[in-house]
């Protein structure tokens, strides 16, 4: 594997700082590591979780600038805010990445990928990322990992909040939220819009590319009694973003009038229920989620086009604990079902048209083993789908304390499956793609080995992992024949790196955290696309306690990859760029407190995808006002 030079120091960087963005282990619960609350510590998976204090550090950004921080995560936007925004974890493609908000799987039916642009949320109480195989628990979609996003739940009493900024592009942007919490019902609220004016992606000096979000929120728990309760959510995001179009083929952005016009809605519904009798308790969970996609495209302001997706599940979760002396068990199985409807119309006549149903209902399985200081875990899946071959994923995890260390060392095994999206089935765009409805899912197999330790008395955590995986019958758009259509790769894909996470609380009011990856991810011999080799992160957050004062500065660092030029189909490399931003705060009443913070403050010229502009250096000012 070709790794940077700057290994060596980077490691002994990260031996001084520490692990994941929260230092207290023993207090922090994590769900993606088994569907299940469990203590971070008896975790056998890399996961890094970000609290509400890390994502203040970050700043009121763009979801996919939060990522950055996150070991292994790559960006890719294509063009400024509110356009494609994909993430890439580990190497692997950005639809091999699941992502849930609220528990809501929140990837288009039509793509099986969730599209980063419009996840914009002044709400978020928590993000969490589990890297590595996670389809045993997860489903066909988690190859790269799972990316939970979920929001601030109410504390007791009554509170709200409200905020509006200003600033560079003509951006204007107000958030507004409502909470209660009782002893049965507790409730939160909130809606938001954000519009820009933007640039012009194409960089041609034409007119600008606008963005609007409208965004709502509202979530729900009513205790029905000591051991049941039920809860609810939904979010709503309405969004349209102006955009250009290589409209004469030539592979280069044209200042052209397109425009897409969007909402997407997440909910869920659920019950829950315990039984505790003699050491043993049994957690039960029915579930009702959906997830609905309708897009229409514009062109020099005429409709060209219209989808509609929508996901229907239907999971029930049970999960069994218990001990017998230093031994803990858990035991979680589910039973899942799931409908993808789609829609797709292009004009009266069009070969695009057509509307598909797919079906899939996975049985799944997780056992874990505390033993003292060892932890292990066991996860199988298993689904039957209509369209392709039943599919098993498994993975195999363990976990020892070195308690002479102050450490941890941990390891796991697992496989993965990615089926393919409807679009690479039956996608038809006659001047350009045509979909292969023999496709075959895409299997990817790994392995990860890691240590963590805490040093200086847990005021500093810091951790490596080394991973390795090989993905087989990877899809990939074959431009040699016309019209372009979607294969299996006949050969592996293969993908390996180190990361390393760090945190240090420097002083009572100064906290750093970081991370840095090193990533080879080759397919064929040849370097895969939008893969960056070297990821950095640098967060430093300076909140004095009864101060009135609060600051913030992050430097996001992405190194050189490899991207595709469409004009001509010839391999082109992208620059590597940092990003660097900050805020400061002052509280000027009671529950009142004014802020500026600046985008790109070194005002780098980059791009994430070859020939779509980003913006440049940005600076905002906004106020807030929390009561409660």
């Amino acid at each position: 594997m070709r790794l940077s030079c700057t290994l060596l120091s980077s490691t002994a960087f990260f031996s001084v700082l520490c692990s994941a963005p929260t230092l207290a282990q023993d207090d922090v619960i994590l769900v993606t590591a088994a569907r299940v609350p469990v203590l971070a510590q008896d975790s056998t998976a890399s996961v890094t979780r970000l609290d509400a204090a890390d994502l203040e550090a970050r700043g009121p950004l763009f979801v996919a600038d939060i990522l950055r921080s996150v070991p292994s995560l790559a960006v890719s936007r294509s063009g400024p805010e509110g356009q494609l925004t994909q993430i890439r974890a580990r190497g692997s493609e950005a639809n091999h990445v699941l992502v849930l908000i609220d528990g809501v799987e929140a990837a288009s039916p039509f793509t099986g990928e969730a599209d980063f642009a419009n996840f914009l949320f002044d709400d978020l109480g928590s993000i969490e990322v589990a890297r590595g195989e996670q389809s045993a628990l997860w489903g066909a979609d988690a190859i790269g990992g799972v990316i939970a996003l979920t929001t601030r739940q109410p504390g007791e009493g009554r509170s709200f909040n409200l905020s509006g900024e200003l600033g560079s592009f003509e951006t204007r942007r107000v958030n507004a939220g409502v909470r209660y919490g009782g002893d049965a019902l507790r409730m939160r609220a909130g809606i938001g819009d954000y519009q820009t004016d933007g640039i012009d992606v194409s960089g041609t000096g034409g007119e600008t590319d606008g963005y609007r979000n409208s965004n709502g929120h509202f979530g729900v728990r009513y205790t029905l009694s000591p051991a049941w309760s039920v809860d609810g959510s939904v979010r709503w995001i309405d969004y349209e973003t102006a955009s250009d179009a290589d409209r004469d083929y030539d592979g280069r952005l044209d200042d052209t009038d397109n425009a897409r016009h969007g909402e997407q809605v997440f909910g869920r519904l659920g019950l829950e229920g315990e039984q505790a009798r003699d050491g043993y308790t049994l957690d039960h969970r029915l579930t009702y989620q959906f997830t609905s996609d309708e897009a229409q495209s514009l062109v020099d302001g005429a409709s060209s086009g219209f989808s509609a997706g929508s996901r229907d599940e239907l999971s029930y979760q049970i999960t069994a604990q218990w001990s017998a002396g230093s031994v803990s068990n858990r035991l979680t199985a589910l039973l899942e079902h799931q409908v993808d409807d789609l829609e797709n119309f292009a004009g009266a006549g069009n070969g695009a048209n057509q509307s598909r149903e797919i079906e899939t209902t996975a049985f799944a399985v997780d056992y874990g083993l505390a033993i003292a200081a060892f932890d292990v875990s066991f996860s199988a899946r298993h689904e039957q789908n209509e369209l392709f071959d039943n599919a098993t994923t498994w993975r195999v995890g363990a976990a020892y304390d070195l308690q002479f260390l102050n450490g941890r060392v941990r390891a796991s095994v697992g496989e993965a499956v990615k089926n393919p999206g409807v679009f690479e089935l039956y996608g038809f765009f006659p001047a350009f793609f045509t979909g292969n409805p023999d496709l075959q899912p895409e299997t990817s197999q790994g392995w990860e080995i890691g240590f963590e330790q805490d040093l200086m008395d847990g005021r500093a955590r810091w951790s490596a992992v080394w991973f390795s995986s090989e993905l087989e019958n990877e899809i990939f758009t074959d431009f040699g024949v016309f019209p372009a259509t979607a294969r299996n790769a006949n050969g592996q894909s293969s993908r390996e790196g180190l990361e390393l996470e760090g945190q240090f609380e420097v002083s009572d009011a100064i906290s750093i955290f970081a991370s840095a990856s090193f990533l080879d991810s080759e397919e064929g011999g040849v370097d895969e696309i939008r893969r960056p080799e070297q990821l950095g992160s640098l967060t430093i957050s300076w909140a004095p306690r009864d101060s009135d004062w609060y600051a913030a500065a992050s430097l996001d660092h992405t190194g050189e990859q490899a991207d595709t030029d469409f004009g001509s189909f010839t391999p082109v490399t992208l620059d590597a760029y940092t990003l660097v931003s900050g805020q400061i705060s002052r509280r000027i009443g009671e529950n009142v407190s004014l802020y500026v913070r600046g985008e790109n403050l070194l005002d780098e010229e980059y791009q994430d995808v070859f020939g779509y502009h980003t913006r440049g250096r940005g600076a905002f000012i906004g106020v807030r006002f929390n009561h409660g």
